[in-house]
């Protein structure tokens, strides 16, 4: 850490100060709110909502309960700046911009087919990340090992929640009704057939 360059031009320093609130629980949890009551009421995606609080609360539980448990001091390098609360392992900010971000992504995929979101939620985090370093707020291993425990709570959340869009996925391949289909349903299964001699 202490080979980080400390002398970089103002704007990228303002950057290394700005992005982190995205990748923090603080400024994340109330959009996710938000983005979910809308989706669930105004889309009917309830299965997208509860996936995105799910990932989001349990981000930020696990993140909470590993920093009491190990307790770890933050850096004494250099002057801490930016946003940083509680111990230092792990990274919430690397939980969160695994777990949060790359769920976001695969949504979009899986919904519009849009492959750009991966490059927005990989660029995000990579900065975010080495923001973390930057700030001397995190040890690297603190982000290596916040950045495994969110690769592991993505794979949880979405092996969970397979079953809502395999569910969703079933009933949109079934052939919709018509009313000449349900005609002809309906007297298929009037009709006797005929005996035969």
């Amino acid at each position: 850490m202490l080979g980080l360059d400390r002398k970089v031009p103002t704007a990228f320093d303002w950057l290394m100060l700005s992005l982190p609130w995205l990748g923090t629980n603080l400024t994340l949890l109330p959009i996710i709110a938000l983005f979910s009551l809308w989706l669930w009421r105004k889309k009917g995606r309830g299965d997208l909502a509860l996936q995105l609080v799910i990932v989001s609360l349990g981000s930020l539980i696990m993140n909470a309960v590993l920093k009491d448990l190990f307790n770890r001091p933050r850096p004494n390098l250099w002057q801490l700046r930016g946003q940083y609360a509680w111990a230092s392992y792990p990274s919430g900010h690397a939980i969160v911009c695994t777990a949060v971000f790359f769920t976001i992504a695969l949504m979009l995929y899986r919904e519009r087919g849009w492959r750009w979101p991966f490059a927005v939620a990989t660029t995000l985090m990579a900065v975010v990340l080495y923001s973390r370093l930057y700030l001397g707020v995190h040890w690297p291993t603190d982000v290596v090992g916040g950045l495994l425990l969110g690769i592991v709570w993505l794979a949880v959340t979405q092996y969970a929640f397979a079953p809502f869009r395999d569910h969703r996925a079933a009933l949109a391949s079934r052939e919709p009704v018509t009313a000449e289909t349900a005609r002809f349903a309906s007297s298929s299964a009037t009709t006797k057939p005929g005996v035969s001699s």
